[in-house]
């Protein structure tokens, strides 16, 4: 029988090894319906180690809230996302000691919603993207035995084309796409389009209620006692079921006696500046407009309390807000990134347009309005101290914006605009 070359053995199955990976990757499943949340964690291994000065971990409720590249253009901090779609509780413990092994002295921000455990797909978005390390093992192991199956059921996520093999006619562009310039700065049509009322969505409650699979939270906070780890928690501000809020109560009280510090928001929608009625795009989730005054909100606090090194220079986080810039630039205005020069307190004005001639009524405070017409992005056209301005330039389907401004910085506007 004739031998084959050890030689050819070894080429043929590194051929097949760099066939394979790629091809692998490829055919994973991509959270698209929120822009690709797999962004989160494969930009969090493409930062240099230890350069961050903290990174968010939680669901999608981190990178829809919180924007690493926003709060860099503003106040030139450098954090980043550990976040995916629909991480539940189970998952932060092997999502902390991640980014420990990357970011070690970084503070780390744990983004608590009341969510325990995570589907199949909710692990795929997490765990395909993290390179294989017992972490990612222990992690694995943990939730198929949490699911009732037995271990053998790793495979799943350690060999992921066995369970994605047949996706191969519904690839499209962005599987292709492995690194979109933005480091995963969310902008998808919801998060830049989309307005809801939170009104109703959230009413406070001072009762508490038995928190589920207690076990999992108590695993985390003896985690982060043993290893001594900087943490800080987070509640946002967003829709709550009452049977949330309760638990939610007792997950607060559990996490303070531990000695650990949380910052709770959900009732400081005043305070941050978000107006309910604009700010979300849906009731768990700000929409660009509500992530910015979080970002700026949750990055003071920080410093203050943490401290931060400001003011950083960073060539890819420029080159990455310059790309985010052209995704967001048709949603926002540019002075509404400049968190440092913004007055929250001044209402948007109520437009009306007739003939390019825009009027609107008088706001509280403001000194001053600026005025921009809608082209392919938002445009200024004038700044004035009236009430009044004539568009000699506008054409009869122009969209126009006003948005005031104080000695403190510029507020609230329209955020989709008035037309004839």
């Amino acid at each position: 029988m004739k031998k084959i070359p050890f030689l050819r053995v070894i080429i043929f199955i590194l051929i097949f090894i760099a066939l394979f990976v790629p091809t692998q990757y490829l055919l994973l499943y991509r959270e698209r319906q929120y822009d690709n949340s797999s962004y989160q964690i494969i930009n969090f291994y493409k930062e240099e180690k230890n350069s961050m000065d903290a990174v968010f971990i939680g669901s999608s409720c981190v990178f829809s809230y919180y924007s690493p590249l926003l709060a860099y253009n503003a106040y030139g901090v450098k954090t980043t996302n550990f976040a995916s779609s629909a991480m539940g509780v189970i998952a932060y413990k092997y999502a902390v000691e991640e980014v420990r092994k990357y970011q070690e002295d970084a503070l780390i921000v744990i983004t608590y919603t009341p969510q325990d455990s995570m589907s199949y797909a909710a692990v795929h978005y997490m765990a395909d993207y993290m390179p294989l390390s017992m972490n990612k093992i222990r992690f694995l192991m943990d939730y198929v035995q949490y699911q009732g199956d037995s271990i053998l059921g790793i495979q799943e996520w350690l060999l992921p084309i066995q369970t994605y093999h047949s996706r191969w006619n519904e690839l499209k562009a962005d599987d292709f796409v492995i690194d979109d310039g933005t480091k995963g700065a969310t902008a998808h049509e919801y998060y830049l389009s989309l307005i809801q009322d939170l009104t109703n969505e959230y009413t406070p409650n001072e009762g508490r209620s038995e928190i589920n699979e207690e076990y999992l939270l108590d695993d985390l906070l003896d985690y982060l006692e043993e290893n001594n780890v900087n943490v800080l928690f987070l509640m946002p501000p967003r829709g709550y079921k009452e049977e949330e809020v309760t638990r939610t109560n007792s997950v607060y009280d559990k996490i303070v006696e531990r000695g650990f510090d949380v910052l709770d928001m959900r009732n400081s929608f005043d305070e941050m500046g978000l107006i309910k009625t604009s700010d979300y795009y849906d009731k768990r989730h700000t929409n660009i407009h509500g992530s910015i005054k979080y970002t700026d909100y949750v990055i003071n606090y920080i410093n203050d309390n943490y401290g931060l090194n400001m003011n950083q220079e960073d060539e890819s986080f420029d080159k990455a807000f310059d790309n985010y810039w052209k995704k967001i630039s048709p949603y926002v205005l540019d002075v509404e990134l400049d968190m440092k020069n913004r007055d929250y307190s001044l209402e948007a004005p109520e437009i009306k347009v007739s003939n390019n001639e825009i009027s609107w009524n008088s706001i509280d405070k403001a000194i001053g309005y600026s005025i921009y017409r809608h082209d392919d992005s938002w445009v200024k056209i004038a700044d004035t101290k009236d009430t009044t301005f004539k568009d000699s330039e506008g054409k009869t389907d122009s969209v126009y914006t006003v948005i005031p401004y104080s000695a403190e910085g510029y507020g609230n506007y329209n955020y989709t605009g008035v037309c004839e």
